[in-house]
């Protein structure tokens, strides 16, 4: 998918936007869109206050020429301000021209370049039962970052699970409201690391903010081979450390690609928060995969500890969506406070 997409940096933008407000008066504000069958309390126009906080937020740039799943929904947007426009993906003269009378209209300069300024004007804040083409829009976005929805026009409350979980997974505040933060996450789009590139999967779950790495051993002591540093030592291009009590001691293994994109995924897919208490290191069976690279042992999820009314069951089911072979947690022998998820060898 090519795209013509770059950042803005809104800063320079907040003065300007506060004194249109001042001169204007309601330069700012904007009705329910057009064509929403929207009951008022489920989108929220763009006010002055919200158009300002919204230029606060960090926007991509489009442009002519742009393709792909951020320009649907711009075309979403634009139709639910009233604006005809093909929905097609692609950022062609029509589209161009329907920014820049969008743009007219809201007293911008009209170049026909959606920046921080025209964003901060055409995304409303959405809520469950929200109806109409600005929840396309959210929906086209959301499928495109892994949370899977039918683009019907209506946020319902499966549709409001899909949202929390993205927010979850950006480390935002996972109130299923749709506002500038949510609208900003959903359009910069995260560099995808190639399935091989074990170093980069280390780098990303390092960065994403539901994953937590054990920085100890649930027993012995032994920071080389913590599960956080299994994870530092891969993004740095080593293999992960083995525990000097185990049954394999002191060996470097390359940590699975498979298994590291499974971890990650859990956060930022199904939008989990997981605390990770062991990869390579600790005490584990002579054959466990753990000495393989291909076993991740998870002890928390959503801040609950395995076994005390965590939702393994749910997590379990999405180790094995994730490629997992081998998944074990309460109920089996041996795995009453953790989930251990493994994938083949």
């Amino acid at each position: 998918m090519s795209r013509s997409l770059t950042r803005t940096s809104p800063a320079r933008l907040i003065a300007s936007v506060v004194a249109l407000a001042a001169l204007t008066g309601t330069g700012l504000t904007s009705g329910t869109a057009a064509g929403a069958t929207t009951p008022a309390a489920a989108v929220s126009p763009v006010s002055a206050v919200s158009a300002v906080r919204a230029a606060a937020v960090s926007w991509p740039t489009l442009k002519a020429g742009a393709r792909g799943a951020e320009v649907t929904a711009l075309q979403h947007l634009l139709v639910a301000r009233g604006h005809s426009v093909a929905v097609d993906g692609a950022f062609g003269p029509a589209t161009g021209r329907a920014v820049t009378a969008f743009q007219r209209a809201q007293r911008l300069a009209a170049d026909g370049v959606v920046g921080t300024a025209t964003w901060s004007r055409l995304v409303p804040t959405l809520r469950e039962g929200a109806r109409g083409p600005a929840v396309k829009a959210l929906q086209t976005l959301l499928t495109a970052r892994g949370q899977k929805v039918t683009v019907d026009g209506t946020l319902s409350a499966a549709v409001v699970a899909k949202v929390k979980a993205f927010q979850k997974g950006r480390g935002l505040a996972a109130d299923g409201v749709v506002g500038p933060r949510t609208w900003s996450a959903l359009l910069h789009a995260r560099p995808t690391a190639p399935a091989g590139d074990r170093a980069a999967l280390a780098r990303r779950i390092l960065g994403t903010a539901g994953i937590s790495l054990a920085t100890v051993h649930p027993g012995g002591r032994h920071a080389g081979s913590t599960a956080k540093q299994n994870v530092v030592d891969t993004s740095q291009g080593k293999g992960a450390l083995t525990s000097p009590w185990s049954d394999k001691p002191h060996r470097r293994v390359p940590l699975d690609p498979r298994m590291l994109n499974g971890l990650l995924k859990l956060s930022t897919q199904y939008g989990y928060r997981v605390s990770v208490s062991e990869l390579v290191g600790g005490d584990h069976s002579a054959n466990s995969k753990h000495y393989a690279g291909l076993a991740v042992d998870i002890s928390h999820i959503d801040g609950r500890h395995v076994g005390d009314g965590a939702p393994h069951r749910g997590l379990m089911a999405a180790c094995r969506k994730l490629g997992a072979s081998e998944v074990l947690g309460p109920g089996d022998k041996g795995h009453g406070r953790h989930v251990h998820c493994a994938w083949p060898r």
